[in-house]
Order: C-alpha cells, then structure tokens, then sequence
C-alpha cells in the first residue's frame, strides 16, 4: 500500500508538472524550475516521514514546515511571473534612467561606416533589442592572460584622478581581492571616488572586514540584490554575472574574471585557468560606464548623472564595436539573440569558447545547421568542468552536434573560462556570457562585440592554440556509449534549466 500511494504520487507530480510546461511561458518556466525542484523534494520527504515515521511532534513540525514552505514558493511564483512579464519597473525604470545618461554622454551618431552586410544584420539587431549604438572611435586591446588581466586592472586604477567603478559576480577577500582592496583604499584615501558592486550571492562568502575597510577607507560598497532580497523580488535565481572595471570614465575592463585566486590557477583542484577580457578605450568605455551606473542605480536608487562621467574622447584609432546587455526581465533574450544571429549568418567559420555547453533547442539548431551547410564550426570547451554533473550536461549535446559535423574539442590543459564566439573572422563577441541558459536567460550578462578584422586575426590565434591543447571528441565515441555514459547524460539534463 505505502508503494502504491509513492508511485500514485509521482505520477501525479508528473502530470501537474507537465501541464504546467505547457501552459506556461517559457521564462516563467525556466525561472520557477529550481523552486519546483525545491518543493518537489520537499513534498518527498514530508510524504516519506508522514508515511513512515509515528513521532507526533515530528509529525506536527514537518506539516508546519510544509505549509510554511508552500507559501513561500507561492509568493516567489508571483514575483517570477511579475518579473517574466516586465511588470517589476526594472526594464522602465532602467530605460528611463539610460536616457538621461545619454543626453549627458553626447554620443555620436555614425552613417556612413564601411561594414559587410554580416555585419551590419548584427549591429542593427544589437541597437534595436538593447538600444546601444555602434560606436567608432575606440582602441581595444585583448588580454588572454589572468595575471595580465588583473596587472593591468590594478595599474589603470592606481593611475585613478577622479572615480573608479568595479562590478564584480565574485569578490573573495583572499590573495588578489586583497590586492585590489589596498589599492582600492589608496586611491579612496586620497579622494578618489570608489565604488564597488558585487552580486549578494555570488560573493555571499565576503568577509563584513574587508566591507568595512573600504568603507572606512571612503568607498562605496554595495551588494546586487542579496540574499534576502533576492527572495523576495523572486530574483535568487537571477544573477548579476557581469565583470567591468571602469577608471576616470575614458578606460574600461570587461570579460571573463572575477576578484578570486582561482582565477590565476591557484586552486589546486583546478590547475591553469584559461581567460580574457578587453580593455577598451574611448566610447567603447562610455557604453561600460552606462552599464555600471544602470546597475549601480538598481542596487543603491542612486542616479549618478555628472558629466564628468563621461570625459571627451580623445582616442584618435578608429574600431568599431558595440557592447550588448541581457537579463532575465528586459524585453528579449538580447545575447542570446546576438548568438544565434552569428551563428545563423556564418558563412565560412565558427569558433566558440565557453566553459558551459548549455544549448536550447534553436540554439542547437543553428549550431547543426550551420554544420551541415559546410560551415567550419569549432567548439571548445573545458574537458575537466568545475563541477562534475555540468561535464554530463554538455556531453548530452554533443552526438548530436557531431552528427551535424560540428568539430569539439576539450582543452585539456587546465580549466577554460573564456566566453567568447567568432564568425567569418569578421564579428568577435568577448564578454562575460556563456553558451548556456543561465547567460542567455536567467541571469545578467555584458558582451564586447567587436567589429575589426586585425582583432579577429588575434583571437584566432588565441582559438587555435586552444585547440592544440585540447582533445577532439569523435563520434565514434557516441555511436555506441556505454550505458554509464548515457545515464551521465540522462541526469545532467535535468539540471540544464540551471546551468
């Protein structure tokens, strides 16, 4: 009897969960999954301690803790629906405050750009889903060392006048936050502003001295929805994942590191760390400011609108760019938009670097397309992931995108963190978005779309040696796996709607 009512259970947890999948929208779906999880699990267990366990107060207490959770994930369903739907304010209220922004900025318009018709689908649908503009008057440099990329954030900022903006998914109070910290509090000592944002739950293990220090020391300091309140705006499963440094308003950082040791390949278990970022120089730099204020106006209802944060431009090099946001409650899926677009308009070659291989189903279908029509599509991604089940997860794609003659390989010589796609050696995309759906539609992201042929070349060479220090994957592998393989598999598809 106690087996039979377990399977009646499951059934009918399977059959509400089903309908639901259908009737809802796809964001509502994606962003109440782990809460469903959450509950499901929940509902298990008080059902197995009702069933099995004759203890009263115990009895009393799991039905209290039952309760009390259905409530709350009630009350959390309401907010992700609000949020799917745009009714929370933000895409407004940030709207609003952007337009403010760039009556101050004074951005240029540009008409007359020499651009491929490839490129010029992809920085139309960039200004339209987001409404940032191409800009033109720009030096960039990539920089695919961690060391160097945390060397030269740290000289920049040491050269600070005026202000100094830092957004960070993880800050760590270890080696190197520690290092950013002393210079951090120089510069605030001597008048600089400061101001350092980082996501409440991605930096939850913040030590409250190192906070305090900085404060102490003149800065502002500030979490992007904590814990607590990202419950209640049913926002914990939306993270802030953007990384931007910004100094004086004219130089700017964005990419794939975050303010941890482990970024510079010192945690053991790791090993070497593989990344990148850009520094931009000129309007490129404008646009990252914009993004920090955004976000910094989100956090604090600060609207920081002094000129002085947006210098004149005085770059003399000319490279076009563009940089593109997504969140989970804006208008479109923006990134992920711009993804699937250069996928889809790749004539000659694709190359993909993400630690993640998460793939919705038209994500998939223009990576298999894109193969089948002969384009040269190159993926790589770590072959030892930070966690184990996310290895299973991307596995799960790639029979399929090998069916399709796309190429994959895993880089074997440490853990590759760079998040970066190219197109036609023509249209380079580097910034802190994965190929996965917590990027592409849960959480908030910022990209460099770069349009320059040279920069191209660079990143090219960056893909290839990749490559050399990878491992291809064959299909002969996955035309007849094991049954351990396929179970892998099977249980990291049900953590995609979380990675």
């Amino acid at each position: 009897m106690n087996i039979m009512a377990i399977v009646i259970y499951i059934l009918f947890l399977a059959i509400i969960y089903y309908n639901l999948f259908v009737i809802l929208p796809e964001p509502v779906i994606i962003g109440v999954y782990p809460y469903a999880l959450a509950i499901t699990t929940l509902l298990a267990i008080s059902f197995l301690l009702l069933r099995f366990v004759q203890v009263p107060l115990l009895i009393q207490g799991v039905k209290v803790v039952a309760i009390v959770s259905l409530v709350l994930i009630s009350f959390t369903f309401i907010q992700i629906w609000r949020n799917a739907g745009l009714q929370n304010g933000y895409q407004e209220n940030r709207s609003d405050y952007m337009d403010k922004l760039m009556k101050i900025s004074k951005e240029k318009e540009y008409e007359d750009i020499d651009m491929t018709p490839q490129q010029q689908g992809i920085t139309t649908l960039i200004e339209a889903n987001t409404g940032i503009p191409l800009t033109y008057h720009n030096k960039v440099t990539l920089i695919n060392d961690s060391s160097k990329i945390f060397a030269e954030m740290i000289e920049k900022i040491g050269e600070a006048e005026d202000h100094i903006h830092l957004e960070f998914f993880i800050v760590r109070d270890d080696h190197i936050g520690e290092k950013f910290q002393k210079v951090l509090k120089e510069k605030a000592t001597e008048g600089v502003e400061v101001r350092l944002l980082y996501d409440g739950l991605g930096s939850h293990g913040l030590g409250k001295k190192f906070i305090r220090e900085l404060r102490e020391a003149g800065a502002e300091v500030v979490a992007y929805d904590n814990v607590l309140q990202s419950i209640i705006k049913g926002k914990l499963n939306h993270r802030n994942h953007r990384k931007i440094v910004v100094v004086d308003g004219n130089t700017a950082f964005t990419g794939g590191v975050n303010l941890g040791d482990e970024y510079l390949g010192r945690d053991e278990s790791i090993g070497n760390w593989e990344d990148i970022a850009v520094k931009v120089e000129g309007e490129g730099a404008h646009w990252l400011q914009k993004i920090f204020l955004g976000d910094w106006y989100y956090a604090t209802k600060q609207q920081l609108l002094d000129p002085k944060y947006f210098p004149q431009i005085k770059i003399g090099e000319t490279l076009p760019l563009q940089m593109i946001t997504s969140g989970y409650d804006t208008h479109w899926n923006e990134i992920s938009q711009l993804y699937f677009s250069m996928i889809a308009s790749a004539k000659e070659n694709v190359y993909i670097a993400t630690p993640y291989l998460i793939l919705s189903d038209s994500m998939l279908k223009a990576l298999e397309t894109a193969g089948l029509r002969g384009v040269d599509v190159n993926i790589i991604l770590p072959r030892k992931p930070d966690w184990v089940i996310v290895g299973w997860a991307n596995a799960s794609f790639f029979e399929k995108l090998l069916k399709s003659k796309v190429k994959i390989y895993q880089y074997d010589n440490g853990f590759l963190h760079a998040k970066a796609v190219m197109v036609d050696n023509k249209i380079l995309s580097v910034g802190s978005a994965n190929l996965n759906t917590r990027s592409l539609h849960l959480d908030y992201e910022v990209n460099t779309v770069i349009y320059d042929e040279e920069l191209c070349q660079q990143m090219l060479e960056e893909f290839e040696r990749y490559k050399e220090e990878s491992v291809e994957v064959t299909l002969k592998f996955y035309e007849n796996p094991p049954f351990s393989q396929r179970l892998k598999e099977l249980i990291g598809r049900f953590i995609i709607p979380l990675t």
